[in-house]
């Protein structure tokens, strides 16, 4: 009996050695949260949206003005939103495109010329330039201001790593009462920087009772830090 036992024993002691071996391997073979969860299907196609939350992004185009005063309405209302810029519009407005980078929103590039490949590159390195100036690294995200499809912007992100990003919901082109009704989980929303800031800050205070208001790098299943301070 006591052989009987000690086999056993040990067999019971390789199968709980086997099994915590399965669980460390499980464990760290997880994907790293610093890459997407989007997959792309082998190509490199726009996101228009995610998996959670709902993502508020910005075009900054060279004619904005608003965007200090969108900044101080969603650090009051404790949320975020991504922005895309253009070079024109950070070499004119140097302060509040170093509050974006202060204040670590997620910053991509809007590209309004995509007819060839070299302009897309040019813009990009253009804007990199200006915010790594301001204490900026790098940059994930690039957008057509147009909200179309174009190759050559596809082309380059796939080459050089980017993740091109449009949007769901426009809410230039609807109501606000709307666009929150129609809304939902993973919805990426263009806003409207034209509004009046008391009624931008309503809906998003509204919105962000009705889903989380989540970075792009949320989205993407990346980290975010963003500073909330008045």
């Amino acid at each position: 009996m006591t052989p009987f036992l000690f086999i056993r024993a040990k067999q019971l002691k390789w199968v709980a050695f086997f099994l915590m071996s399965a669980c460390l391997f499980f464990l760290f073979s997880q994907p790293n949260n610093e890459h997407p969860v989007i997959s792309m299907d082998g190509a490199t196609n726009n996101i228009y949206a995610g998996q959670s939350g709902i993502s508020l992004t910005v075009n900054v185009d060279q004619q904005e003005k608003n965007i200090g005063k969108l900044v101080h309405a969603l650090i009051k209302n404790e949320t975020t939103a991504s922005f895309f810029v253009t070079s024109s519009w950070l070499k004119h407005h140097p302060k509040a495109s170093k509050l974006l980078v202060d204040r670590a929103f997620d910053i991509g590039v809007l590209v309004t010329d995509s007819s060839n490949e070299d302009k897309i590159i040019q813009e990009i390195a253009a804007v990199k330039k200006i915010l790594a100036s301001h204490g900026q690294k790098d940059i994930v995200f690039l957008r057509a201001a147009d909200g179309k499809e174009h190759k050559n912007l596809l082309h380059v992100a796939a080459a050089h790593g980017y993740l091109p990003v449009q949007w769901s919901i426009d809410l230039r082109s609807q109501s606000a009462d709307s666009f929150i009704k129609e809304s939902d989980k993973g919805d990426i929303i263009l806003i409207n920087t034209d509004e009046d800031q008391l009624a931008v800050e309503k809906w998003i205070s509204i919105l962000s009772k009705k889903e989380k208001l989540i970075s792009l790098s949320e989205m993407i299943g990346g980290d975010t830090k963003i500073q909330y301070i008045p």
